[in-house]
């Protein structure tokens, strides 16, 4: 078992590899350095030139500030269906061009290269080592988080059902964490029973 995990866990560890340098041009280059900066700047009762000029950009009241930063969530919303996709479609292509034979565990693969990504999308990991990752303190509430991904159930959780708290964002990521494990096992599993050398 120890040799099979040996040989298998450079998959899960190039594909979160992979995924996480996709994203970190958006939360470090994007967001730290252009949205946190202009919403909080841009309190509600700022009236610079700067603020007005981007919240007329985006066609905001005047007083907006959390919703200068949609233009960060329309990006990661174009990652959240770009990358499954095109993480599915590389290790399709990889498998194709070897002229490898698709078989049950190599067709598990190419899902389990579309499902991980989404399951750190939507589990709150990126969230996690976003603040973890900067040595930051999670913030006790994180409204933002109100109706994404599977935090719209399970912030119902908490003390309070309407908001994420920092309870509900270390829960859910937990639960990312197991589903993110069986899908490996399960793969482990079925190389196992495969008798192939090497997934692709």
């Amino acid at each position: 078992m120890s040799q099979t995990i040996q040989e298998t866990s450079p998959l899960l560890v190039e594909l979160t590899g992979l995924f996480f340098i996709s994203i970190l041009v958006t939360d470090i280059t994007f967001f730290d350095s252009y949205v946190l900066d202009l919403i909080s700047r841009c309190y509600a009762t700022n009236q610079e030139d700067v603020c007005m000029d981007k919240r007329e950009d985006f066609g905001l009241p005047s007083n907006a500030q959390l919703e200068l930063g949609n233009p960060y969530w329309n990006v990661l919303m174009l990652q959240y269906i770009i990358i499954p996709i095109g993480f599915a479609g590389f290790r399709l292509i990889t498998i194709a061009v070897r002229k490898r034979i698709f078989t049950p565990l190599r067709i598990f693969v190419i899902i389990l290269w579309g499902i991980v990504p989404l399951i750190l999308f939507s589990f709150g990991v990126i969230d996690v080592f976003y603040y973890v990752g900067r040595g930051l303190e999670v913030p006790a509430s994180l409204d933002w988080l109100n109706s994404v991904g599977i935090f719209h159930y399970t912030k119902a959780f908490g003390s309070d059902p309407m908001l994420v708290e920092r309870s509900d964002l270390l829960f859910t990521f937990a639960l990312g964490v197991i589903f993110i494990s069986l899908l490996f096992f399960t793969a482990v599993k079925m190389y196992e029973k495969s008798k192939l050398k090497g997934f692709v």
